[in-house]
């Protein structure tokens, strides 16, 4: 079996990890003056880092002895459990100077396990050290996150996850493109992981392309979107239920379509007023159709105009039954 490209390349050391510069910096000078701390707690965007950068910071601080225990809170989230590591949290490693937990989605933890952990955090085991990772840093009781350092990681930016897909890409002689490796990287939003997952997804259907991104991914192609906007620009109702009438009969999720069809238009806009691809998922490749597209009276007040319809529409659906009528109508009667 072979092993996914996100385990493959995930991060054994800090050097090799993106972003979270400063956040790194601090956990080195700690490993240098050996002043680290027994509760840290990461947080952050999924795929931004967190359990990467605990388990590089327990291997440094064991020297690369013994390995962390690492606990899922997401499945063993009930009090027994906890007990049963607090049982254990007291007891000296054999294999390592600390004994150091990594408690991933500790966000999932119960109440009860909480108050059950908080005596533990106060006064932890000499040499036992907890790590705590979530990405929902409110659902985590402020008695514990005021016990612990805390560190919070921020979105990778698209420019690192595109060059880490050409590193990994040239390493494993795919054929691609780079607007395609930049469709990922802003697909990914801003997750490393889950970019690495796209294109482990994308290499085996053929060339990593924007166009077999889409198909891959099951994204909608932007040719769609195109041909929706502009049937709407130029009144064409019977182009209007064409385009919903095919997407239906494909089987295609309709509600899917909205919420990226809406995305599709925030994107325009936001290349009306800023004229750049850096900031908008449309690959460079589309420029011409853009412009055409955009190439309307006060185009960012149209497109303003758009968005909010199309927004009252995505409010509408939401438990519809019948959401290709209701598509179909609204498209008709509201634009």
């Amino acid at each position: 079996m072979s092993v996914s490209l996100a385990v493959k390349y995930r991060p054994t050391d800090f050097k090799s990890v993106c972003s979270q510069e400063a956040i790194i910096k601090i956990l080195e000078r700690q490993l240098e003056t050996g002043q680290f701390v027994n509760c840290y707690l990461f947080s952050g965007p999924s795929g931004t880092g967190k359990t990467t950068i605990a388990r590089i910071l327990a291997d440094k601080i064991n020297c690369g002895h013994g390995s962390p225990i690492e606990i899922d809170a997401a499945s063993n989230n009930g009090v027994d459990n906890v007990r049963l590591l607090i049982e254990q949290a007291g007891q000296r490693s054999i294999d390592s100077e600390y004994k150091i937990y990594i408690i991933d989605e500790c966000h999932m933890l119960t109440n009860q396990s909480w108050n059950a952990l908080l005596k533990l955090i106060e006064e932890p085991p000499k040499y036992t050290i907890f790590m705590f990772c979530t990405t929902e840093l409110q659902k985590v009781p402020e008695t514990i996150q005021n016990r612990c350092q805390q560190y919070r990681l921020s979105r990778v930016d698209n420019k690192l996850i595109e060059s880490r897909l050409k590193e990994i890409a040239d390493t494993e002689k795919y054929t691609y493109t780079v607007e395609g490796l930049r469709q990922i990287s802003k697909m990914a939003l801003g997750s490393m992981r889950q970019a690495i997952s796209y294109l482990d997804k994308c290499k085996d259907y053929g060339d990593v392309t924007p166009e077999n991104i889409c198909t891959v991914l099951g994204n909608f192609s932007y040719d769609v979107f195109f041909d929706l906007t502009n049937a709407i620009i130029d009144k064409n109702g019977e182009k209007v239920i064409e385009i919903i009438e095919d997407l239906y009969s494909k089987g295609d999720d309709l509600k899917l379509f909205t919420e990226m069809f809406f995305d599709f238009l925030l994107d325009l806009t936001k290349y009306i007023i800023f004229k750049s691809f850096e900031i908008i998922k449309i690959p460079e490749s589309y420029l011409e159709k853009i412009v055409y597209t955009i190439n309307v009276e006060n185009p960012e007040k149209y497109y303003n105009h758009l968005i909010d319809k199309v927004l009252e529409l995505k409010q509408l659906i939401k438990g519809d039954s019948m959401i290709k009528n209701t598509i179909e109508v609204f498209l008709l009667s509201k634009i």
